[in-house]
């Protein structure tokens, strides 16, 4: 039981942030290669989220220090859809390049897939003591009144994280199309 109630907290604690009126930085990005573009807009995301990160830890409570030191941001994502599919076929006799076809494809299906993410937050906790004791310290429990670190850094850094991104997405699209205009020009000197 309380796993369940663990996966709904920490459900309830993802915000999705879509952004519009970017027009003309949406066509620059569609100039790069999809990878080449996922990369731009990581960088872009990790530098935005370091203000919300460095707020978090401003405002948790400092009992070890540990929670406040997990705090980061990361674009590193724990993604399981398509894991059972993947383990499926491999159970059936299939072969790696078969599963990851099933896994490929059930991720592609998924709904509310973005394009790149970061997480700004605590690291995954090392212990199921130390995963309690951080949704406790947001959340609080019936033993303890909640001390909310995340959600009031996200509301008081929201706003220079967009500017961040409106202010480095171009300088950061600019190095790209460089970088691949250079790519272009060396292989057609070849």
């Amino acid at each position: 039981m309380l796993r369940a109630d663990h996966r709904a907290i920490v459900m309830a604690m993802k915000t999705v942030v879509h952004i519009a009126g970017l027009q003309e930085l949406d066509v620059n990005l569609g100039l790069l290669s999809k990878a080449a573009a996922r990369g731009v807009l990581r960088r872009v995301l990790l530098k935005a989220g370091q203000p919300i990160a460095d707020a978090a830890k401003a405002i948790v409570h400092r009992d070890t220090g540990e929670l406040a030191d997990s705090i980061t941001v990361s674009s590193r994502i724990r993604n399981t859809v398509g894991n059972a599919e993947y383990h499926s076929v491999m159970a059936d006799g299939g072969t790696k390049e078969e599963a990851g076809a099933a896994l490929r494809a059930a991720r592609s299906a998924a709904p509310g897939k973005s394009f790149a993410e970061v997480q700004v937050g605590p690291a995954q906790a090392r212990t199921k003591a130390d995963a309690i004791k951080r949704i406790v310290e947001e959340f609080g429990s019936v033993n303890r009144a909640p001390h909310p670190y995340m959600r009031p850094a996200w509301e008081a850094k929201k706003h220079e994280a967009l500017e961040v991104i409106k202010r480095e997405l171009g300088g950061e699209i600019a190095k790209s199309i460089a970088r691949m205009n250079k790519r272009a020009a060396k292989k057609a000197g070849k």
